[in-house]
């Protein structure tokens, strides 16, 4: 698909176009006969032939395929033969599969762009830079040149933008978000401040890529305000893609504020590995490394290191996905009292059961060990589950809905609590 007369990015999308017609996915239960007519489809338009490819595109559908890299080639061929509204809705459905949602919402700006559709055009390209997922730079790039095109400058690397503001009310507020110390008992209001920017760098080789991103955050109470955090971090990361693997590490630093005064600060080292085992289902390993050196007085004693190690499986059918995870936590913090040993299993699942709603279901069990040097050791399970409606406005608007409940439980009465919390945001990509 080429929008404007550039060679350059004439070039870039003619790569898309090459890349995603020949990279085709077949699931081995489509019926009989489904494939076939899939195959005959990408070779008649690698062969220019967008008619001929575009009917037995259709006859597969009808067949019963059912796979984003077929709707997404039906909007090429659609697109090829000016048929822009056939294109637009073959994009729409191409974007209710999330792997490929980045990719749709840039061809579905190229669309409006093309009609000279600029305000819509602009929402459609922000919304492809914005949800591009990490390691995908080459959509995040094209979105960003087309962009800039469209303003008239060159797109050399923008920041995306993130910003959500929220509403909540919590019947049992955390002291601090580690949870090494026990909850507060106390219920209040609370407004939650998000600030969110990432910017990606260009390397010479496509499958090499960098970034750097930044967040802000505050949580205010209405009155037990010497509760309220606010935190403020800023971390560079380098990712390789060789193959079907994904390889990416980094490290930032992070410095947070408890009631107005410095608490903690807090140097960190990450590194990722994330290998597509088919194009629905990826494993990710991760490792991540925190330093923690607390400033307030009465907190010292939390002060040291936080390993998390983490296996997590995702994997999507439609528009539907599934994730399990498992993580250890290691602490060594100068009181080994309260340096526990953590191990959390997770699943989640994420529903799509309209164009602009997803619902979000998540369920975690957490097992902690703390060998108490005076003391009978401590053990506490904890069990975590969450509810989630997102639902996406125009022009980057989203308005979301979150409810969390939380039940600790010790062989210590004095670190058991129960937690109910609920919060209502507005958010937007820029």
């Amino acid at each position: 698909m080429v929008l404007f007369k550039v060679s350059r990015f004439a070039f870039f999308v003619s790569l898309f176009i090459g890349f995603h017609l020949g990279s085709t996915h077949v699931l081995s239960a489509q019926p009989v006969g489904s494939s076939d007519l899939f195959s005959q489809g990408a070779d008649a338009a690698k062969q220019g032939n967008h008619e001929q490819a575009l009917a037995l595109f259709r006859q597969a559908e009808s067949a019963g395929l059912d796979k984003p890299s077929l709707y997404y080639n039906i909007g090429v061929s659609a697109y090829k033969l000016g048929r822009y509204s056939e294109a637009e809705k073959a994009f729409l459905q191409t974007a209710a599969f999330p792997r490929m949602a980045s990719l749709a919402y840039y061809n579905l700006g190229i669309i409006a762009e093309k009609q000279a559709d600029h305000e819509k055009a602009i929402y459609w390209l922000r919304k492809s830079s914005a949800g591009a997922a990490q390691g995908d730079e080459k959509t995040r790039l094209l979105a960003e040149y087309a962009l800039g095109r469209i303003k008239g400058k060159e797109p050399v690397a923008v920041w995306s933008k993130y910003v959500s503001l929220g509403l909540g009310y919590d019947d049992n507020v955390e002291l601090i978000a580690t949870d090494l110390l026990q909850a507060s008992n106390q219920d209040d209001e609370f407004l939650d401040l998000f600030v969110y920017l990432r910017r990606p760098f260009l390397h010479p080789a496509a499958d090499t890529g960098s970034y750097l991103l930044s967040s802000f955050s505050f949580l205010k109470y209405a009155d037990l305000t010497e509760y309220d955090t606010g935190s403020a971090n800023i971390e560079y990361y380098y990712w390789k893609k060789i193959s079907s693997l994904l390889i990416e590490g980094g490290g930032g630093y992070q410095f947070t504020l408890l009631d107005g005064s410095s608490y903690e600060q807090s140097p960190l080292l990450s590194i990722q590995a994330k290998y597509f085992l088919n194009p629905e289902t990826w494993l990710r390993l991760r490792y991540r490394a925190d330093y923690h050196d607390v400033l307030e007085e009465d907190y010292e004693y939390l002060t040291g290191w936080r390993h998390r190690m983490q296996a997590e499986l995702s994997r999507r059918w439609g528009k539907v996905g599934t994730s399990l995870s498992y993580t250890v936590e290691l602490n060594d913090r100068d009181d080994k009292d309260y340096s526990p040993t953590r191990h959390t299993a997770a699943a989640g699942i994420n529903l799509k059961p309209l164009e602009k709603l997803d619902v979000n279901f998540n369920i975690s069990y957490r097992d902690s060990d703390f060998d108490l040097t005076a003391l009978q050791d401590r053990d506490e399970d904890q069990f975590n589950s969450s509810v989630e409606l997102l639902y996406f406005l125009v022009d980057g608007w989203e308005l979301s809905c979150r409810y969390q409940y939380t039940d600790n439980q010790s062989n210590d009465d004095y670190y058991d609590y129960t937690r109910n919390m609920v919060v209502a945001s507005v958010a937007r990509f820029f």
